[in-house]
């Protein structure tokens, strides 16, 4: 006849709290193939990166080198800081363009948007438009197209260079013909004193040249006027 033990078990077995339980396995994970971590600045890189057409901030810094980006525009289309910019630039070893590359091509920026404007007034879809019409069709010479446009000769010879348009010689035009040109410019620039509120130049360069001591580079953009017309008048009347 077998015995049973008071534990339930069979004879011989060791009581439970004499056997002590197995100690519980590890958890382990294993990982096969390659990872990056990333954390949150960098999610927020690649996002941008990928939103403006790069497969990831390398090739997009990469890219943006080679037309001469700044830091600060880098840090303002990767929503992050300049220093930031730089440190990235460091890292994928690029080097910023020089300040004085990146403000020489801040300002033809600026002065191809301005040039993109008044050639749209005329009613000419682009730049390259209005060039061919005054310099190849009408013929005119440089110095015409300059104040037409309210820059300086040299710009328009670059644009046309530029767009590989020919430089028309200066002629004499007719008394008349420089007469109506003459007037034309007259009524746009006091049509724009108009929508500045202003009766005529003068009291617009006292507001804001002699009182608020603006640049004359911010008025002229502003005023959207001639460099040699402007200083002219405030030779004739007295503003530095």
């Amino acid at each position: 006849m077998a015995r049973v033990s008071r534990s339930g078990r069979a004879p011989g077995t060791p009581d439970a709290c004499i056997t002590p339980r197995a100690a519980p396995s590890p958890r382990t994970l294993t990982l096969k193939g390659g990872f990056t971590v990333l954390d949150a600045l960098q999610r927020r890189l690649h996002g941008h990166a990928r939103t403006l057409g790069f497969a990831d901030p390398a090739s997009y810094l990469q890219a943006r080198c080679q037309q001469q980006a700044s830091p600060a525009q880098l840090a303002s289309e990767l929503a992050t800081t300049p220093t930031v910019a730089r440190h990235l630039l460091q890292q994928a070893g690029l080097a910023p363009s020089p300040r004085h590359v990146t403000a020489a091509r801040s300002r033809r920026a600026t002065t191809d948007q301005h040039l993109a404007a008044r050639a749209a007034e005329p009613g000419f879809a682009t730049l390259k438009d209005y060039l061919a019409d005054r310099a190849v069709t009408r013929r005119w010479p440089s110095t015409s197209i300059a104040g037409e446009l309210g820059v300086q000769p040299a710009t328009v010879r670059d644009r046309l260079d530029q767009h590989r348009l020919p430089r028309g010689r200066a002629t004499r035009r007719p008394y008349r013909a420089i007469q109506r040109q003459a007037a034309c410019w007259a009524a746009k620039r006091q049509a724009r004193l108009a929508e500045l509120r202003f009766a005529d130049v003068e009291e617009y360069l006292r507001v804001w040249r002699v009182g608020q001591g603006w640049s004359l580079r911010r008025t002229l953009a502003e005023l959207q006027v001639g460099s040699a017309w402007l200083k002219d008048q405030m030779q004739r009347l007295g503003i530095p």
